[in-house]
């Protein structure tokens, strides 16, 4: 529901330039200004939204955005934007779509989600800090359906992940080498994250057997739009 809102609120910050200028389709002058709008949201006369535009005569592009939700003083969503480029043909002004997003989802002052997007507002892949301490360890990968299919954490904080998991199924990196070296099977996701964090009930894994080695073997429904060997 929130995401639904802030891409409302996106294209609206959008049209409210486009009732002023046009898009021409022209390439921009080199080293060209960056303009920015404030802008009031929700007519409670108080700024909560900032674009920010590269601003040429007949032409622009709005390429970031921030809001702050709670008015507090203090951003906590940033957004930036491209252009479609499923147009229709002779329309002057070409649709944004967000391509990346950064997001403070409990407003307590820290950026704890970041997204990737595709056009048509997919999500491709996030990443989230879960317990606060300023590391993205949590990553999280969507298929085209918009759902979650895949999670990977990185336990100790190396820059690789070592417990990946999808419905029922999770794999363990026990020694942190890179290999997963163990599974476990649990149709409750909330038993397969805890056994997998904690190490407990983990069977022994062949790598030909892993389906974080080997990913046509995750079954069709489970495979995400990145790293999905379609």
């Amino acid at each position: 529901m929130l995401h639904n809102i802030l891409l409302i609120l996106f294209l609206s910050i959008f049209l409210s330039f486009c009732k002023k200028k046009e898009f021409s389709g022209k390439n921009f002058r080199f080293g060209n200004e960056m303009i920015s709008s404030r802008q009031d949201t929700n007519d409670d006369k108080k700024v909560d939204t900032m674009a920010y535009v590269v601003n040429d005569p007949d032409n622009y592009r709005i390429v970031y955005q921030e809001m702050d939700r709670n008015l507090d003083g203090l951003s906590d969503t940033f957004i930036w934007a491209g252009l479609s480029s499923a147009t229709k043909k002779g329309q002057k002004v070409k649709d944004p779509v967000k391509v990346h997003e950064e997001e403070d989802t409990d407003l307590d002052g820290k950026i704890d989600t970041i997204k990737w997007l595709l056009p048509n507002n997919f999500i491709a892949m996030s990443q989230e800090d879960k317990d606060k301490d300023g590391y993205f360890e949590t990553t999280v990968y969507y298929n085209f359906l918009k759902n979650k299919v895949r999670k990977e954490v990185d336990t100790n904080f190396d820059g690789k992940a070592d417990r990946t998991f999808w419905s029922t199924r999770a794999e363990v990196d026990t020694n942190f080498d890179g290999i997963y070296d163990s599974y476990i099977i649990s149709k409750s996701s909330l038993a397969l994250e805890e056994k997998a964090m904690k190490g407990k009930d983990l069977q022994d894994l062949k790598r030909e057997d892993s389906w974080f080695h080997n990913r046509k073997l995750v079954p069709k429904e489970e495979r995400s739009i990145i790293g999905s060997e379609y």
